[in-house]
């Protein structure tokens, strides 16, 4: 087993403050084995809960913060908690205070980072089509900006559009609530889309006040050796998005 070097990760070059700091892992490194194979960081798929720790506690080693980072229980909800509350049933996890890493574990599905471009709150939200659809990026930008904040938002790694099909009725709920929303989805086979959840993503932070927007180019099926990919593998890991003030 060998963990990887911090330096195998991907270090965003988005600098909303100088005391924000980005980083999102990789599956580079050889700790965990098929069908996890490389650095898994979830605890809900499956490999031996020690071992994940061990990764989890390296993890914040090679940040060096003050506190671990929030590790997540995420059900695919709206439910957005501070960090350092001790309740993690959540999909999302902000924070005001410097050295509290807020994390969101991904496997295809969005991660999206945002941060007040003063530095005074960050926060890490984990989207897949349901709770993108439900509002969890609303949910984020309500708690960090309560009074309209100026906020900065980042799009993590997540599964393109080229290899994300889905069906009439994940098309039809988007577009039920948002009728510009049909400009993110592509025909496919009969009954069946093209998605793109960062064009969804886009369209939802820009309705919610976000306006500085960034990332959202890699693909996890396309960049698989990378990263993670529930549609590509099935049973795999989890990568980390991170997100925390120095």
């Amino acid at each position: 087993m060998t963990l990887p070097e911090p330096e195998q990760w991907l270090w965003p070059e988005w600098h909303p403050h100088p005391r924000v700091r980005v980083v999102v892992t990789t599956r580079l490194g050889e700790h965990s084995p098929a069908p996890w194979r490389g650095f898994n960081l979830g605890a809900a798929c499956g490999d031996d809960p020690a071992r994940v720790d061990r990764a989890r506690q390296h993890v914040h080693r090679a940040l060096g913060t003050a506190h671990p980072p929030v590790w997540l229980d995420q059900v695919h909800g709206t439910r957005v908690i501070r960090a350092g509350t001790g309740d993690r049933c959540a999909d999302g996890v902000w924070t005001g205070e410097p050295g509290w890493p807020c994390a969101v574990l991904t496997a295809d599905c969005l991660p999206v980072l945002m941060a007040r471009t003063d530095a005074s709150a960050v926060g890490a939200f984990h989207a897949g089509w349901r709770g993108l659809q439900d509002g969890i990026l609303e949910a984020g930008v309500a708690q960090l900006a309560p009074r309209g904040e100026p906020l900065a938002a980042w799009l993590g790694p997540a599964i393109g559009q080229s290899a994300y099909q889905v069906g009439d009725e994940v098309r039809e709920a988007f577009v039920r609530d948002d009728p510009g929303a049909e400009e993110a989805f592509h025909p496919d086979t009969p009954g069946h889309w093209r998605m793109s959840l960062v064009h969804l993503a886009h369209r939802r932070l820009s309705r919610a006040g976000v306006t500085e927007i960034a990332g959202g180019e890699c693909c996890t099926a396309m960049d698989s050796h990378l990263f993670y990919s529930h549609r590509m593998e099935g049973r795999t890991g989890r990568f980390a998005s991170i997100i925390w003030l120095e």
